[in-house]
């Protein structure tokens, strides 16, 4: 993830130098995230992406925004994102367009309150974020603005420290005396998701 944090940080210097010369772009979405068609255990995000045109068909920037996963037998879990994006527009030119997009990025998981209690304590710790999108673009008329429908899937990596101070009712053994115990639970969220956007 240290990799990963310095290469964001190098895209940012990279896009602020470059946005002098480049042209400048920008997108943004209202996502719902979701298990499937059902709409199972729904949850939504808001994303704003800037960027710079690399070539007439190629964008490359930041997205960032925040997301709200539900998360079985756990409540609602929020995440402020932060990735590089990279988005492929087929036919720029043309009133509707096909679009492709990848995220790679990591998730802040700080908006989420740690539990404190006598002898047990909670920390959530954010993680990688991936996700692919395919999707059409309908420009307005006269105009570089336009909206767009999209699909795609969504991977969220997070985990949960828990700590304990023994002897606790939390513990499924509690004969096991005085003293300190940590478990690291990790999860894995595989999302599917729909999104709608306006850029320009």
């Amino acid at each position: 993830m240290k990799r990963l944090s310095i290469a964001i940080l190098a895209l940012l210097g990279y896009l602020t130098v470059d946005a002098q010369t480049k042209k400048y772009t920008n997108h943004n979405e209202f996502s719902v995230i979701t298990y499937g068609p059902a709409f199972l255990e729904s949850g939504f995000g808001l994303h704003t992406f800037h960027g710079v045109q690399l070539h007439e068909n190629i964008a490359l920037g930041l997205n960032t925004g925040v997301d709200r996963y539900p998360v079985n037998n756990e409540g609602s879990k929020w995440f402020l994102p932060l990735s590089a994006k990279v988005n492929y527009v087929e036919f720029p030119d043309r009133k509707r367009s096909f679009f492709a997009g990848l995220d790679l990025g990591y998730s802040f998981a700080f908006l989420n309150k740690n539990l404190v209690e006598s002898n047990l304590k909670y920390e959530y710790q954010g993680g990688l974020l991936v996700n692919p999108q395919l999707g059409w673009r309908f420009k307005f008329k006269n105009s570089a603005k336009y909206w767009s429908l999209a699909t795609g899937y969504r991977y969220q990596h997070y985990s949960r420290k828990d700590t304990y101070t023994r002897p606790s009712a939390s513990l499924p053994d509690t004969s096991i005396g005085y003293g300190t115990t940590q478990m690291d639970k990790k999860y894995d969220l595989h999302r599917f998701t729909l999104q709608v956007g306006f850029g320009f």
